[in-house]
């Protein structure tokens, strides 16, 4: 029986991120079932149990999703075949990242405390309202390796200003706790993942980067192989592992 994937999207992200590469690869995720997301790990594992009762399941991870689907994975156990990670972000506590991450002020925020995240958070979410592609664009304004040429495709930014939408407008409760969720200390949480787990990283990422996804490595039970892909960033990491891995 073939597995059913479940898929984890990066924060802020959204299913969008899955048509964000053109139609090939769309058709090719089409099958993909996007999980909800809000920071309660157990509650999204009863809810997959009981939207998917019977079969293997695998489940994708990319970016801040990957965090996700290792804290999803344990509640699931045996019924998870597979876990795919692509640019992961692991726990802060496994380094000293946040230095090399593009996402920093986000996450030093949420550290700061509750107010400090709102604050940053109420602002972004004003942007995403009036000019969600402009903030998009200034999101990838310093892109490294490959997501450079996306950082010019119109689709893909359209797609990303979708997501900024999902997660700070329509979504914003889900994402703020997630990524409390994420920036507390969950190292521990890593001895409980027994499934196989494969880690696709960019060589020139600088929202996760690669220390980080080789840390992660290290601090898994199982220890994954780490696919190291010349070249490419973040999101671009996402569209070569969509486009060979996809519907596999």
């Amino acid at each position: 029986m073939r597995p059913v994937t479940l898929y984890f999207h990066g924060l802020p992200g959204s299913a969008a991120e899955l048509a964000a590469f053109g139609p090939d690869i769309a058709a090719r995720t089409a099958g993909f079932h996007v999980a909800a997301r809000g920071g309660d790990f157990a509650r999204l594992a009863e809810q997959t149990a009981a939207s998917f009762p019977d079969g293997p399941l695998r489940l994708v991870g990319f970016s801040l999703g990957a965090a996700a689907a290792l804290r999803v994975a344990p509640h699931l156990g045996e019924r998870v075949e597979r876990i795919d990670l692509v640019s992961p972000a692991a726990p802060l506590q496994l380094g000293d990242f946040l230095g090399q991450m593009a996402g920093a002020p986000v996450f030093r925020a949420a550290l700061a405390g509750r107010l400090p995240f709102a604050a940053l958070t109420f602002v972004q979410a004003q942007v995403a309202r009036l000019a969600p592609e402009k903030l998009a664009a200034a999101l990838m304004a310093n892109a490294k390796g490959e997501d450079r040429a996306l950082a010019t495709d119109p689709r893909f930014i359209a797609a990303l200003a979708q997501s900024l939408r999902h997660s700070l407008l329509g979504s914003r409760a889900a994402y703020t706790s997630e990524i409390r969720a994420y920036v507390a200390d969950w190292r521990d949480h890593l001895s409980q993942v027994h499934q196989p787990v494969a880690i696709w990283q960019g060589s020139e990422d600088d929202w996760t980067p690669p220390a980080m996804a080789e840390a992660l490595a290290a601090a898994l039970p199982l220890r994954p192989e780490v696919t190291m892909l010349q070249g490419l960033s973040h999101f671009s990491t996402l569209r070569a592992y969509l486009a060979a891995e996809a519907g596999a």
